[in-house]
């Protein structure tokens, strides 16, 4: 996987005169996509293009652009290092069609995809990008009901991941295991992975993270018909969303049920769409 400081300068030195390349909106990442002379920049900018598109319908276009001219470049003598870029970025392309096909409930796509993702990574000694394909591999088994595999993988990109320090990593995979646990009745564990994983997102300063942190606490509260406390948090989690303008609708939805709920003061539980 491609460091995203690695990106961002490749970014910086085309789009000269901007000192924000995050913030760049896709038609300024389109406009430089264009200008771009050569094959990496443009691998650089599509990888950013799908980070910031949010759009299902949109952002694959540009992942099967990023796969295409990986494969293409691929294909020709290349020294080490751009072997080496284009390889990552093909990694990133595959882990993306796994994420496409789970959507569509194609599960056996996915898992080839995100295996074959898997063993590039694990050519590339990536081991960032070989947490991330564990990850996701978890997050299939997960789905089809293979707890133990499930926990096994996902236990195993958090290992790498606390081994690299990548701090967002580790919290990510610790809602994950935390999702996993609160399924299988494990409260405790589950809330204090969530706790834990809501400190590293504020030590990272990632708002986001912090939402989902909050909202996944409030669930469980929820669970617990502690409603006073789960209304807490999803609210919490809402105003967070609403600052960093995110259009999570689903974040949205379980948390105005909950006030719902509350105000009819129906006995049916709320059914929340995330963890």
């Amino acid at each position: 996987m491609i460091l995203k400081f690695l990106k961002y300068f490749l970014l910086s030195v085309l789009l000269m005169g901007f000192t924000d390349v995050i913030a760049q909106s896709i038609d300024s990442l389109k406009l430089a996509l264009k200008n771009a002379k050569h094959d990496t920049v443009r691998c650089a900018i599509l990888n950013l293009m799908i980070e910031e598109e949010n759009n299902d319908l949109i952002w694959p276009k540009y992942n099967n652009q990023l796969r295409s001219i990986a494969e293409k470049n691929l294909q020709s003598s290349l020294s080490s290092s751009l072997k080496k870029n284009y390889s990552e970025y093909l990694t990133n392309a595959l882990n993306n069609m796994g994420y496409i096909f789970s959507t569509q409930g194609r599960i056996k796509e996915a898992l080839d995809y995100y295996s074959r993702s898997l063993k590039m990574s694990e050519e590339l000694d990536d081991k960032r990008g070989v947490a991330v394909s564990l990850n996701n591999i978890a997050s299939i088994y997960k789905s089809q009901g293979r707890i133990k595999e499930a926990l096994d993988y996902f236990n195993k990109s958090l290992k790498i991941r606390e081994e690299v320090k990548d701090k967002s990593g580790i919290a990510n995979s610790l809602n994950n295991i935390a999702a996993l646990f609160k399924d299988q009745g494990r409260v405790k564990e589950a809330l204090d992975m969530y706790d834990h994983s809501m400190k590293l997102f504020e030590e990272l300063g990632d708002k986001e993270g912090i939402g989902f942190s909050l909202h996944n606490i409030g669930a469980i509260y929820s669970m617990q018909d502690q409603d006073k406390e789960a209304l807490d948090y999803y609210a919490r989690s809402l105003k967070i969303q609403e600052e960093v303008g995110n259009k999570w609708e689903l974040q949205k939805r379980s948390t105005i049920s909950v006030l719902l709920t509350k105000k009819k003061k129906k006995k049916n539980r709320v059914v929340l769409l995330w963890h």
